[in-house]
C-alpha cells in the first residue's frame, strides 16, 4: 500500500544541476576570496620581516666559519707543534710541518665532502660521502688528541687540577667546532645532489 503524504522525488534536469554546481562554485570562491583579504589585511598589519634564506646572510655565514677555522688553527698550531716534537725529528722546525700537514688534510677532506655532497653519480644516487667524512673525522680528531694531550702535558698530568680541565675543553673545543660546522656547511649553504 502505498503512502498517501509521500511525494515523489523532484526531477531535476541537467541544466538545473550545472547552475546549482555553479551557484555553489560561485559561493565557494567568493568565501575563498573573502578569506584572502581577510589574511592580506593581516598581512599589511604586520611588521615587516628578514627573509633569512638569502644569499648574503649564506655568504655572511661562510665567511665566519672561514674565520673560525683560522682562529682553531691557530690555536691548533701550539698544541700540534708542541706535541710534534716528541716525534724526535731532526730539526726543531719540522715540527711545524706536522701542523700544516694535519691542517691542510682535513681541509682537504672537507672540500671533498662538500663536493661529493653535490654530486650524483651514473645511476643518479647522491654520492657517497663516508670516506671523505671519515678522513675529515680522522684529521681533527689528531688536531683534538693533540691539543688535549699539550694541554695535559703541560700541567704536568696533575689530574685534581682543575685549570688543567678547563684547558683540555677549551683546546679541544676548536676543532670538535670546525668539524661540526663544516658538516652543517654542507647542509645550510651548498647546494645537495638532485636526482635528475
Amino acid at each position: 500500500m502505498s503512502n498517501p503524504y509521500s511525494t515523489a522525488p523532484e526531477q531535476t534536469s541537467g541544466l538545473s544541476r550545472r547552475i546549482r554546481r555553479t551557484t555553489n562554485e560561485v559561493r565557494d570562491d567568493r568565501i575563498n576570496q573573502n578569506k584572502l583579504s581577510i589574511y592580506e589585511s593581516q598581512e599589511k598589519k604586520r611588521a615587516k620581516k628578514i627573509q633569512i634564506d638569502q644569499s648574503v646572510v649564506l655568504w655572511s655565514w661562510l665567511i665566519g666559519v672561514g674565520i673560525a677555522f683560522i682562529a682553531s688553527a691557530i690555536v691548533s698550531f701550539n698544541g700540534i707543534n708542541a706535541v710534534a716534537v716528541f716525534v724526535g725529528l731532526s730539526q726543531s722546525w719540522m715540527s711545524s710541518l706536522f701542523f700544516f700537514f694535519i691542517e691542510i688534510m682535513y681541509l682537504l677532506f672537507l672540500v671533498a665532502y662538500l663536493i661529493l655532497a653535490s654530486r650524483v653519480d651514473n645511476d643518479g644516487k647522491p654520492e657517497k660521502t663516508s670516506g671523505a667524512l671519515l678522513g675529515m673525522i680522522a684529521f681533527g680528531g689528531i688536531a683534538v688528541l693533540a691539543n688535549a694531550f699539550h694541554t695535559l702535558d703541560f700541567w704536568g698530568w696533575i689530574w685534581v687540577e682543575p685549570r688543567m680541565w678547563a684547558g683540555v675543553i677549551l683546546s679541544i673545543a676548536a676543532p670538535i667546532a670546525i668539524i661540526s660546522a663544516s658538516k652543517m656547511a654542507s647542509r645550510v649553504v651548498f647546494a645537495k645532489a638532485i636526482k635528475p
